[in-house]
């Protein structure tokens, strides 16, 4: 490839590219990845496979398997039912688009009071979760 046709096809691919960030859809797939290597990070640390995880919630291995590939349909409701399967919280940041985000977790100065799988799996609606102060 010539140095002269390189340059055009990246001049072309920068535009495609800028053509791109004008659509939701591309700011709307970075935070669906986030998420789905989040969850994997989560089921990594804690030795949660698929299976468990599907059985926590209520629901099938092959949705599991939809979910983590970004296939699902992300409402806030799922995302918030899925991370809390793991012991986890989802936290919304909105940031200006040409912004570098980055998460740093810290852990809790004190226990905070987590969900039973009823809540999880639809059993019944989740109460709004306190503080509890450490006994």
């Amino acid at each position: 490839m010539s140095s002269s046709s390189l340059k055009e096809t990246i001049e072309q691919f920068n535009r495609m590219a800028a053509e791109a960030r004008k659509s939701v859809g591309y700011w709307a797939e970075m935070p669906i990845v986030e998420f789905t290597e989040d969850i994997c990070r989560l089921m990594d640390e804690q030795g949660v496979s698929r299976a468990e995880l599907a059985r926590r919630l209520g629901t099938s291995r092959a949705y599991i398997t939809k979910l983590l590939g970004g296939d699902a349909n992300f409402t806030l409701q799922t995302m918030t039912r899925v991370a809390m399967a793991l012991g986890g919280a989802v936290h919304v940041h909105v940031a200006p688009q040409t912004a570098t985000v980055r998460w740093r977790e810290k852990p809790p100065t004190r226990p905070i009071e987590t969900s039973t799988e009823a809540d999880l799996s639809g059993g019944h609606k989740a109460s709004r979760r306190t503080r509890q102060p450490v006994k």
